[in-house]
């Protein structure tokens, strides 16, 4: 079985039955991607919304430059877009002070970027577990899609 362990600004592509983990999520987004049909999935470990002209190099740190290379991935494998499904994970607001001001709302803006990116592209957001203030633990079963999510007082999947 592939198993994947990814960090902040990876991203990961694999078949089922492999699964690909990630820890430390804060206010970083966890964006799972998925076929069904081919049980193919990937996972980026996004740091920023945004790629910006002169920044280049590591695609996997931001959201719009990450589900593009894992489309891209995932299309090499045998994955076709339109049966691509979405899960997200991550964006917490780490320092509840800062809710106040309006700064340092770097999870709010990932959570974002990742909506808007995905919708750009049309593909679907099946299931999610943003925002709030505290980080994440992600597990994506790339053989049945899915996201297994650890929080410090919780477990979920989506």
């Amino acid at each position: 079985m592939d198993n994947r362990q990814i960090g902040m600004a990876q991203l990961a592509v694999c078949r089922g039955p492999g699964i690909i983990r990630s820890s430390g999520l804060g206010s970083c987004i966890g964006i799972a991607l998925y076929d069904p049909f081919n049980k193919i999935g990937g996972m980026a470990h996004a740091m920023l919304p945004k790629h910006r002209a002169g920044r280049e190099g590591n695609r996997a740190k931001y959201v719009d430059t990450a589900v593009e290379a894992m489309l891209n991935e995932m299309e090499a494998m045998g994955c076709s877009k339109v049966n691509i499904v979405a899960k997200l994970a991550g964006g917490a607001q780490m320092f509840r002070d800062a809710d106040k001001e309006n700064i340092m709302m770097i999870g709010q803006k990932n959570i974002k970027a990742a909506e808007d990116c995905l919708q750009e592209l049309g593909i679907p957001i099946i299931a999610r577990d943003t925002g709030g203030h505290c980080g994440r633990t992600l597990e994506f079963n790339c053989q049945d899609g899915g996201l297994y999510i650890k929080t410090i007082n919780n477990e979920a999947k989506i």
